[in-house]
This record gives C-alpha cells, sequence and structure tokens, in this order.
C-alpha cells in the first residue's frame, strides 16, 4: 500500500534527550499518522521505554497507540512482513538461546581437540576429565553464545569467511588479516556449530516440512530483505510495515540495522534520534573556551562569505551584527528546537534553534540523503558543530 505521508530517511542530533524527545513530540503534532496507525518507536533498553512512556504521557496527555520495542525485535517483524512469515521463521536455530544449550552439548567433544585448549584450561579440566557439564562449563557456554550473536549483528562478514575456511579477520577497509594463533578455536567452534546444525534431525525436519525456510542465519535473512527492498517502487509500503519509525536515544547499531532502516526509508518515515554531545557541554571540562574554539577552526575550514573568527574564536561586534540581525549567547546545555511553518510541498519541516539563532531545514522527499541546510549560525564561532554543512 502506498504511504499517504512522504517518506524518507533522517538523522536528528542533540546534546540532551529532553530535546530529542521535544522534536518528535512537535514533529508527531505536525504530522499525525492515519487513525488506528501506531507509532513505533525503537529504543535501546527497557529504563528508556518506561521513561519515554512517562515522557509521552506528560506532553501529550496521554501515552496510546504507541509501541515501544527494541530494535532487533522489531525489525525481525519487519523482515518477516517483507520476506513472508513462511520465509522467515520466528526464530533462528543459531538464536542466542538455543545457542547456548548446542555449544554445551558440543563442549565435551571439543575440548579434546588441540585448537580449544584454551576453553579447556579456562575450565580448568584434567586430560582424564572430558565431563564439563557443570555451572562453569554452562557459564562459559552462555558467554561464547553472546560473542556469537554479537558476530551475527556486527561481524556477519568474518562468519561467511570462518564458514568457508578462511581463518581471517576482515577489517573496515575490506583486507583480511591473519587470525591470533591462540584465537584459531572461534572459527573451528563456529563450523562445528554449522555441521551439527546440518546433522541436526529437528532442524532438518523442519526444512522439510517446509521447503520455503532456506535461511541458514540472520545474515542471510538480512541480504534477502535488502535485496527484496530495492525492488520495491518508492513509497510503495509492503503490509506489515509501519508508517513511521522513530529511534530513540540508541548509543549503538549494527551495521546491519542502519542499513535496514535506510531501505526502508524508501517506503515510510524513518527518523534517528541521536544523543551527540555537543562542543558547549564539553567547554565546561575544561579551563578556558580557548583551546576548544581553536580544534573547532581546525576541524571545519574557514568557508567563503562567512565572517573569520578572532583569535579566541568569537566574531567581533561589526560582524555579529551584520551576521544575524539579534544579539544571542552561548547556552551550554544545548538548545531548545521550536518548529515553524511549513514552506515546502514536500513536507519541508523547519525547525528553529530559539537560544543559538539557527535555523536546520529537513526535507523528508529526499530519503537516502536528507538536506540540512544552515540559514544562520550562531554568533559565537565556537558553537559551530563541525558535523553541520551548508
Amino acid at each position: 500500500m502506498s504511504s499517504p505521508h512522504a517518506t524518507g530517511f533522517m538523522v536528528l542530533h542533540s546534546n540532551q534527550l529532553e530535546g530529542l524527545r521535544e522534536l518528535a513530540v512537535q514533529f508527531i503534532r505536525n504530522h499525525p499518522l492515519p487513525v488506528l496507525a501506531p507509532e513505533v518507536w525503537l529504543v535501546q533498553s527497557n529504563g528508556m521505554k518506561h521513561w519515554l512512556e512517562l515522557a509521552l504521557a506528560k506532553d501529550l496527555g496521554i501515552c496510546a497507540a504507541t509501541q515501544i520495542e527494541l530494535p532487533s525485535a522489531k525489525l525481525w517483524q519487519i523482515y518477516r512482513a517483507v520476506l513472508g512469515p513462511s520465509h522467515v521463521p520466528a526464530h533462528m536455530p543459531l538464536d542466542k538461546s538455543p545457542l547456548v544449550w548446542r555449544i554445551m552439548r558440543l563442549l565435551p567433544q571439543l575440548l579434546v581437540q588441540p585448537s580449544f585448549a584454551p576453553l579447556k584450561n579456562y575450565l580448568g579440566q584434567a586430560d582424564s576429565d572430558t565431563s564439563p557439564m557443570n555451572r562453569r562449563a554452562y557459564q562459559l557456554a552462555a558467554q561464547l553464545a553472546d560473542v556469537l550473536d554479537g558476530y551475527q549483528n556486527y561481524r556477519a562478514d568474518w562468519l561467511e569467511d570462518w564458514a568457508n575456511h578462511k581463518d581471517t579477520l576482515r577489517t573496515q577497509a575490506g583486507m583480511a588479516t591473519a587470525l591470533p594463533a591462540a584465537q584459531n578455536w572461534q572459527p573451528a567452534l563456529w563450523r562445528n556449530l554449522l555441521d551439527d546444525l546440518a546433522a541436526d534431525a529437528e532442524v532438518q525436519a523442519a526444512l522439510q516440512k517446509d521447503a520455503q525456510q532456506t535461511f541458514s542465519s540472520r545474515a542471510k535473512v538480512h541480504e534477502a530483505f535488502m535485496a527484496k527492498m530495492a525492488t520495491l517502487p518508492e513509497g510503495q509500503r509492503p503490509a506489515g510495515v509501519p508508517h513511521r519509525i522513530l529511534v530513540f536515544g540508541v548509543t549503538s547499531l549494527p551495521m546491519q540495522t542502519v542499513q535496514a532502516l535506510a531501505a526502508l526509508g524508501r517506503v515510510c518515515q524513518v527518523l534517528m534520534l541521536v544523543q551527540n554531545p555537543c562542543q558547549h557541554y564539553w567547554g565546561h571540562v575544561v579551563e578556558s573556551r580557548v583551546p576548544l574554539a581553536k580544534l573547532a577552526k581546525q576541524r571545519q575550514a574557514h568557508k567563503a562569505g562567512l565572517p573569520v573568527p578572532q583569535d579566541d574564536g568569537s566574531l567581533s561586534e561589526a560582524d555579529q551584527y551584520t551576521f544575524t540581525p539579534t544579539r544571542t549567547r552561548c547556552w551550554p546545555h544545548g538548545a531548545n528546537m521550536a518548529a515553524t511553518t511549513c514552506t515546502c510541498s514536500m513536507a519541508l519541516t523547519t525547525w528553529t534553534n530559539t537560544k543559538a539563532s539557527s535555523t536546520v531545514s529537513m526535507c523528508l522527499s529526499t530519503p537516502h540523503s536528507p538536506q540540512l541546510t544552515m540559514a544562520a549560525r550562531p554568533t559565537c564561532w565556537s558553537t559551530c558543530n563541525p558535523r553541520c554543512s551548508t
């Protein structure tokens, strides 16, 4: 079904969660969803969920028709909605919970192999003891499952290389570096798990019962999802995909999740509200703001048409009155954002920084590269965010 709202993917920064919340609430008020369509929020913890529920109830009068979930859980639901529940199961056999018991069962036969000597030493076993079924072994299996679960989310490329008997670590630039000898047990463990999964009669019976379930890992599901999203017409939202997704206050996300959110921006609204401390905040932990001003000038070159700052990073009186019609000052704890009248037929929303006299315009009609334009910079030169671009 087509989306009644303009689609796009936007990232908004602030050094205070309260400012991000006010911005999100104002955006929701200005752009309400259709009746009975829930607002979907993605947060990083249950504590953030409860805080956000109370804050939304205070700001909006009631917190209703709102779904606040963890990114991984909601994204898996979207995978199933786009690819079909018959293709993607509700739980994968290599998810963290079943993976703990699979590793626990394989430990006795793995510890006799020379490459698993570090794990054997960790358990403190003698050569004659081949039964690690104790509390310490369970804790080890839980830690290993947690590490492999993180690899599936963050470093699926490593697992793919290990499955192909390439005991290397692929860097961000694509270069392969040799795995340290003390860590050779990690790719061996992953290959043993894949072999055990292929020999699992229960898993094979489930695959034979439903031949459409052909994905062996979450990384394969993600690849199929990205390929499917690339074939969908822009603005054509599949059934089960929310009208709008707000990612709030998440400090880190796997690259797979960021890629999926960017792809969803073609068919729905995706807003990432990220807490990002600014220079004002860190200026309180140094004796003088002069070092910060010098660093700001080093990180961001002077642009043509803008006043040249003085040696201490500030602007002269003449430049201040020429650059902005009103004299402003630097506020240490961020800036409040106030919405102004929409001036673009393609859902252009303009937000004005009421404490620093700056305006940021964001257009939802550009889903892949949202346009951020700074109409007027703060009078204090050291306040300019090097991430902003004109």
